[in-house]
């Protein structure tokens, strides 16, 4: 049998029951509400069934050391190997009311992201909407893989407008987000002492990434000039906010300050980024964005600009140069896009 037949179709041999429930026992494990890790559970258990696992065994275990487990990592290779119609085949034939449908679909999304992003894979379910509704009826928001180049230039001159110290925080990181391709955490971890702005032909940061690989990453020409301006007129006001200095921090290094002085954190970054979005207009119909779709834009536009896909995936720091191709297909959705668009003959008749 083939997974990209029906679900029925699917044979429970192919996918290792064992390894299956420790890998999502793994991404059971991040969430600290039992509440939480309940609901998360059912929705994978919708999973396990459509591919024939039947339910999680009473005790899974401890799911440690799941990067170097090859029973799991081939579990979530397989599933990576699953094309789209295979997922949207799972979500039309999922029972129950709508909202539970869409929370099912939201949950299995969650938990695919999180084994791509552990083992570098492309998220076979980046491109799957939820179950169709209208907004009346809740829909479930869309999160946004990759912005286009408008939508890019809208949400950073939404950020310059911004005024006072924290403006130029904001500016400054949206900046560095984009055109350094960083992950929310290598922003909220970036340290003064990674900075090489002096040289305006070669500025670059130094960057410790997933697995703690470091990286050397080239700073564009407007990331250089907000980073600067945000440095010198806009953190040195926020650090003295600091009156009571934690231990432990290193607030004293850190390049993007809250409020009070301190290093923000990565939620702080994921809240920031949607709040420009919004301010932007970017975040309607339902739309998400945070901080990995500007990582994403980044990879896009220079696929898009003929950069060399190895130069992107050093830029991006992926281990894999797999993970980097998805930016490929997510250019060639967008050409798809402009072509049907553009051609006459693409175009239905009324």
């Amino acid at each position: 049998m083939h997974f990209a037949t029906g679900i029925r179709e699917v044979n429970p041999s192919v996918v290792d029951a064992a390894a299956f429930w420790r890998l999502a026992s793994g991404f059971l494990q991040t969430k600290e509400n039992a509440n939480t890790r309940d609901g998360y559970a059912r929705d994978l258990a919708a999973l396990s069934a459509a591919l024939g696992l039947g339910e999680a065994p009473r005790d899974v275990g401890a799911a440690f050391g799941l990067e170097d487990d090859v029973a799991a990592n081939a579990v979530a290779e397989k599933l990576s190997s699953l094309p789209l119609g295979w997922w949207r085949h799972w979500r039309d034939e999922l029972p129950g009311s709508l909202a539970s449908r869409r929370r099912r679909v939201a949950g299995v999304r969650a938990y695919c992201g999180w084994w791509s992003r552990l083992y570098e894979l492309p998220n076979p379910v980046a491109g799957l909407s939820p179950p169709a509704g209208g907004p009346q009826q809740g829909q479930l928001e869309r999160e946004v893989v990759a912005l286009t180049q408008g939508e890019t230039h809208a949400i950073c001159e939404t950020a310059r407008q911004l005024t006072g110290p924290m403006g130029a925080r904001t500016r400054a990181l949206i900046e560095v987000l984009y055109g350094c391709g960083l992950r929310a955490s290598e922003a909220a971890s970036l340290d003064l002492s990674a900075l090489e702005l002096e040289d305006p032909e070669d500025p670059y940061l130094m960057v410790v990434g997933k697995g703690g690989r470091p990286r050397t990453v080239s700073v564009p020409f407007e990331a250089r000039a907000a980073l600067q301006h945000y440095l010198s007129t806009g953190r040195p006001e926020l650090r003295a906010r600091d009156r009571k200095p934690r231990s432990g921090y290193n607030d004293a290094d850190a390049v993007f300050l809250g409020a009070r002085g301190r290093r923000i954190s990565r939620a702080d970054v994921w809240r920031l980024v949607r709040e420009v979005a919004i301010a932007a207009g970017l975040a309607t119909d339902g739309r998400r964005i945070f901080p990995h779709a500007l990582r994403h834009s980044c990879g896009t536009h220079l696929i898009q600009s003929g950069i060399d896909i190895r130069y992107v995936q050093a830029h991006l720091g992926h281990a894999s140069p797999v993970t980097t191709e998805i930016y490929t297909h997510v250019t060639a959705s967008h050409l798809r896009g402009d072509f049907d668009r553009a051609h006459p003959r693409a175009r239905r008749s009324g």
